[in-house]
């Protein structure tokens, strides 16, 4: 008989970097007082909710909203490295603007989504899908037939939408992907399932960022 495995997935609140339109990949920058105030809303919008594990990202933005959310839980934060962001490498830190200016070849590879063009000092769109979503399959595997609770980012976001859908990655993104937003999912049979995405009801005027764009 197979058994159903629920899995939401959060993007962290909303940090300096994101507020500067800066790249942030594998580095990181602290949460904005609007930041710690989404995690503290979504935490309070998903308290009632019983998780069997709890598993985040390793960076520290995806690590503070995390441990804010596990106050209603109590549950051991897994640490997963295999769920950060995408390594951007030389572009980390930088605005859209100043990537052009300094690394236009860079800047080419990146914003024309070409699927095997490695960052230097970062992944490729392919590496970096393949990283996200073959430890998704690992994670609802592992955790069958259970609740599972994931704080992570729009990256990790983005990949398993294209992977549920078969979205090329070479295409623009059609959809939106908001600092802590709820977006859930499930798994049985081998099949993903989209039950929820992108919800920031609980979020009302504290607002979200979409990645680099302006806010909702």
């Amino acid at each position: 008989m197979s058994e159903i495995t629920r899995i939401t997935v959060i993007r962290h609140g909303e940090t300096e970097w994101n507020q500067t339109m800066r790249l942030q990949g594998k580095q990181d920058s602290p949460l904005t007082k609007k930041g710690w105030e989404q995690a503290e809303k979504v935490a309070a919008a998903i308290k009632d909710e019983k998780f069997d594990c709890f598993i985040t990202s390793d960076l520290g933005r995806a690590l503070d909203t995390s441990k804010v959310i596990n106050r209603y839980h109590n549950l051991k934060l897994i640490k997963n490295e295999n769920l950060r962001e995408r390594n951007f490498g030389v572009m980390e830190g930088l605005t859209r603007d100043e990537i052009k200016d300094k690394f236009t070849e860079v800047y080419n590879g990146y914003m024309h989504r070409k699927e095997k063009y490695e960052i230097p000092g970062g992944e490729s769109l392919v590496t970096f899908y393949k990283r996200v979503t073959d430890e998704m399959n690992v994670i609802v595997r592992k955790y069958k037939g259970q609740n599972i609770l994931v704080v992570a980012h729009g990256g990790v976001l983005d990949c398993i939408m294209r992977m549920m859908f078969n979205y090329p990655l070479s295409a623009r993104r059609g959809f939106s992907i908001y600092n802590a937003a709820i977006n859930m999912f499930s798994y049985e049979d081998n099949k993903w399932m989209l039950e929820q995405w992108g919800n920031t009801d609980h979020l009302d005027q504290t607002g979200s960022l979409d990645e680099l764009k302006k806010p909702i």
